[in-house]
């Protein structure tokens, strides 16, 4: 192998110095530069979307936030309107209920009045029948004639005592 005799390494020391070194100023001059402009172009390119990126989150920060504020009135107002729905039901309901009981009292006053008269009239019905039964009784078993005014004096009079 070439590479290793020694006579010959003063010129491959050489000719690796002179290409290294070439190697050295073409990265230097030529690549290089290219790639630190793309670098560059790259890096403020990076920059400008993270700064466009940025404001486009603030946007959206800000936005949401009216979002939220706009749901939030729109919940408010709906649960005052249903409040106010609320109460109005409640209130017609109220004066619904009123107008109902009184209408109830007023039919229950003239139910009651009317079983009285019911009541009455057949206590009247009850008192003449009876005084007929008890005359007609009287006569039959007793042989007496009695009128059937006497026989209501005389149940009252034994009632009342």
């Amino acid at each position: 192998m070439p590479q290793l005799q020694p006579d010959v390494f003063a010129p491959q020391l050489f000719w690796l110095a002179i290409i290294f070194t070439l190697f050295y100023l073409a990265l230097t001059y030529l690549a290089l530069p290219g790639i630190e402009r793309v670098l560059a172009s790259r890096k403020a390119k990076i920059e400008g979307d993270l700064a466009g990126a940025r404001a486009a989150q603030q946007r959206a920060d800000a936005e949401a936030e009216r979002y939220e504020a706009g749901i939030a009135a729109a919940k408010a107002k709906g649960q005052a309107r249903i409040r106010s729905q609320r109460e109005a039901l409640e209130a017609d309901l109220a004066r619904k209920r009123e107008a109902f009981d009184r209408e109830l009292m007023a039919k229950a006053a003239e139910t009651e009045k009317t079983v009285k008269k019911f009541l009455e009239k057949a206590s009247g019905q009850m008192d003449a029948m009876t005084s007929g039964v008890v005359s007609d009784i009287v006569k039959e078993f007793a042989g007496l004639d009695v009128s059937e005014g006497e026989v209501r004096d005389a149940l009252r009079h034994g009632s009342k005592e």
